[in-house]
């Protein structure tokens, strides 16, 4: 019987998300943030210097990607493969910090975890967290199914 694995080529392909959105929810979490990284949601692109478009969301119509050029790509112990900040009519909308190993996510559930508290677990059989607040939605999505 051949082992069961998931090639190379598809791990080197698989990332992690950690998304900050704008949410109305009428509860809230440990140190909620406005924003990320200094930057307000709402805060139009325009008032932004160091930032790059880097293309179109392909999971969500209307919202342009853009990079702070030159920013830390780190989540506390976490080494991130990028930081894209997400416009919808030119006002920051969403975050997405992208890494691509499971060590590298695991690092990035334990800073959430540290700066946010436990999350509602949104699925038992897999890694997927969320924190609901007035103004901010953080989801924890592995695209590794950890069960």
């Amino acid at each position: 019987m051949k082992p069961r694995g998931i090639p190379v080529f598809i791990i080197a392909l698989t990332f992690f998300t950690l998304v900050f959105a704008i949410e109305c929810k009428a509860r809230t979490f440990q140190n909620e943030p406005d924003g990320y990284n200094g930057i307000f949601w709402g805060t139009p692109v325009g008032d932004l210097s160091s930032m790059e478009h880097a293309g179109k969301d392909k999971n969500v119509p209307g919202i342009s990607l853009y990079r702070r050029i030159g920013e830390d790509l780190s989540y506390g112990r976490a080494r991130l493969v990028s930081i894209e900040y997400g416009f919808a009519g030119g006002l920051l909308t969403s975050v997405t910090l992208r890494v691509n190993s499971l060590l590298e996510y695991l690092l990035m559930k334990e800073e959430a975890i540290r700066r946010y508290g436990k999350g509602k677990e949104m699925d038992p059989f897999s890694e997927r967290f969320v924190w609901e607040g007035k103004r901010t939605t953080i989801m924890l999505i592995s695209a590794f199914d950890m069960s």
